[in-house]
């Protein structure tokens, strides 16, 4: 399984790479899933890499977009820490996705 997802990123990274690499955010996914995807080895660690991984792309882009997001990446991280605390998590794993959340929201929104 794996070897499976792993070589599925690979592959979509290799044949849609130039064109993510216009954009900060989706770069920052792809990057991110594949890391959430070797080091957790399962979906939810795909996903969680890959929703940081879209926060922080998006956090680094310059002009207005970026500062929307890094205000919004702030707002999800306190959010996000606060979520975890309460139910008995990893409030560092809490804050990071909900920083990489609410930056995504904070550049859609902007």
């Amino acid at each position: 399984m794996k070897r499976k997802a792993t070589g599925i990123i690979i592959l979509s990274a290799l044949l849609c790479g130039p064109a993510l690499a216009i954009d900060k955010t989706a770069t920052g996914a792809l990057l991110g899933a594949t890391a959430g995807a070797v080091a957790g080895k399962s979906v939810k660690s795909a996903v969680g890499g890959a929703v940081v991984g879209a926060g922080t792309g998006a956090m680094l882009k310059h002009g207005d977009k970026g500062k929307a997001a890094r205000k919004g990446g702030a707002v999800g991280a306190v959010v996000g820490a606060g979520a975890a605390a309460m139910t008995g998590n990893s409030v560092l794993k809490g804050a990071a996705v909900g920083a990489g959340a609410g930056g995504v929201i904070g550049e859609a929104t902007h």
